[in-house]
């Protein structure tokens, strides 16, 4: 396990490379000036000589490849720069706006997970059925509710007409989380019942169900003890890209809400050209993919260790071939 983890980490250097090659390419060729824009926010008067001078200071005036490299050295020593938005170092300001994001997608995850897998447990149990029913339709508003209108209608509903809730949320009290909560993790609840919903009805299908329920076994135990380990392993790579999502996808909700964490702080960036920020927060977005996908991969390999890890990103692919296998096994027994 260990080797695979090391080759893995090996294999994050390319890809990270890759990634702030193209964000720092599609900031280049933006026809925005940051340096002006930099001026006019802080109300000095752009002229020529003043805007040289800052793209100077700013290194902007240096061939692109130049930029991209004295970036690419500074970030190997813990240096991304300073952000002329906020006026700090990227490093300071990416920590100063994380522990909301974390806190937000941490909470939203939880939900997620608490209310997703027994609905679509239950789903899956009493298929074709009015409950069935019932939960599909829950799912389908997930999927298509859009997370900005679900959140104007929550400010609408608990903090303007019955004023219980606040409209702009404060990171420091706790009841400041609980609409962004509710929207973030609302419109990914749809995906997870669904997958699911579809993996218990195909476990229920499989021969083993037969032998187990001929050998005198409850349902109740053969849901407990063999189903819900063999329907729930394709859905860990659901919760991984979730889990991804949430934590790079909050944007548009802390804008919404006015948290300020990495979604919000990104917008800004963009929006001022602050490439070095820019470039800070599509790193650490990468990191928070490739960290949750090797944690998925070892997942799979702790919850069924006969996977072999060789194999395991072809067996997330397939998302039922390790159900299959392990009906397989329980058959065998009979």
């Amino acid at each position: 396990m260990l080797r695979y983890i090391g080759a893995r980490l090996l294999q994050m250097i390319p890809v990270l490379f890759g990634i702030t090659l193209i964000s720092f390419a599609l900031m280049y060729l933006s026809p925005s000036d940051p340096a002006l824009m930099m001026l006019t926010a802080q109300g000095s008067a752009p002229t020529p000589d003043l805007v040289e001078a800052v793209r100077h200071e700013m290194g902007l005036d240096q061939p692109a490849y130049i930029q991209y490299l004295n970036w690419l050295v500074g970030m190997f020593h813990g240096d991304f720069g300073v952000s002329h938005t906020f006026t700090a170092p990227v490093a300071s300001v990416l920590l100063s706006h994380l522990g909301v994001t974390l806190i937000l997608s941490l909470l939203a995850l939880i939900v997620v997970l608490v209310v997703a897998i027994p609905l679509g447990v239950l789903a899956g149990l009493k298929h074709n059925s009015v409950v069935d029913y019932l939960i599909q339709i829950f799912e389908y508003s997930s999927f298509s509710m859009p997370t900005f209108w679900l959140a104007l209608l929550l400010i609408y509903l608990f903090a303007v007409t019955l004023g219980v809730l606040p409209a702009i949320s404060n990171s420091t009290m706790p009841e400041g989380y609980v609409l962004p909560v509710v929207a973030l993790s609302f419109s990914y609840l749809g995906r997870l019942i669904g997958q699911v919903r579809v993996d218990v009805i195909e476990e229920m299908k499989k021969p083993y169900i037969v032998g187990l329920r001929s050998r005198g076994l409850s349902m109740k135990t053969i849901v407990r003890k063999h189903v819900l380990r063999n329907a729930l392993m394709p859905s860990i790579t659901i919760i991984g890209l979730i889990v991804g999502a949430l934590l790079s996808g909050s944007l548009t909700t802390e804008i919404v809400f006015s948290l300020e964490g990495l979604g919000s702080m990104a917008v800004q960036a963009i929006t001022t050209r602050d490439y070095f920020l820019v470039q800070g927060y599509v790193f650490i977005t990468a990191v928070f993919f490739i960290v949750v996908n090797l944690i998925v991969d070892i997942l799979y390999h702790v919850l069924n260790p006969q996977v072999n890890f060789t194999h395991t990103r072809k067996a997330r692919t397939l998302k039922g071939t390790q159900a299959a296998d392990a009906s397989k096994r329980e058959e065998s027994e009979f």
